[in-house]
């Protein structure tokens, strides 16, 4: 029993050590969304101040749209990683058998399967949203009007 004990923790320490790379990965590409966000709105900007033509609004607003769904997809992957990590916790949990994974794992399980943290996913969205239309608006919307 001591030994299957040993094993658990030690796969549960691995699959936390994945958890961990995954989420430094998931750091990295939320950055570049946020940077690409700035970019938009900058190009948005300095097109408006060069006077744009149809074209080079249709271009920007295309860039921007862009770098809102690159944004959506990695919400997605950091979904996807949560929810992954959390099903292998609970599928390593059950092979155990009498052997019970730590609190902090059935904790996590336990967040992931009440939908996680919505301050995380709403803040998100208003973020990523609100980089759209302010690369976008100012293409299409005279603010002197």
């Amino acid at each position: 029993m001591e030994e299957m004990v040993m094993q658990s923790g030690m796969v549960e320490l691995g699959l936390w050590e994945i958890f961990a790379q995954s989420r430094q990965a998931n750091a990295t590409a939320f950055l570049g969304t946020v940077i690409a966000v700035w970019i938009a709105a900058r190009f948005s900007s300095v097109l408006m101040d060069k006077g744009p033509n149809l074209l080079g609004k249709i271009i920007c607003t295309g860039f921007a749209l862009g770098v809102f769904l690159i944004a959506y997809n990695n919400g997605l992957w950091i979904n996807g990683t949560m929810e992954g990590h959390a099903q292998a916790l609970a599928a390593l949990d059950v092979a155990n058998g009498p052997v019970d994974i730590g609190a902090g794992s059935k904790g996590f399980i336990e967040n992931v399967e009440s939908n996680g943290n919505i301050i995380g996913v709403v803040g998100a969205w208003l973020f990523y949203v609100g980089g759209l239309l302010l690369a976008v608006l100012p293409l299409w919307i005279n603010p002197n009007d």
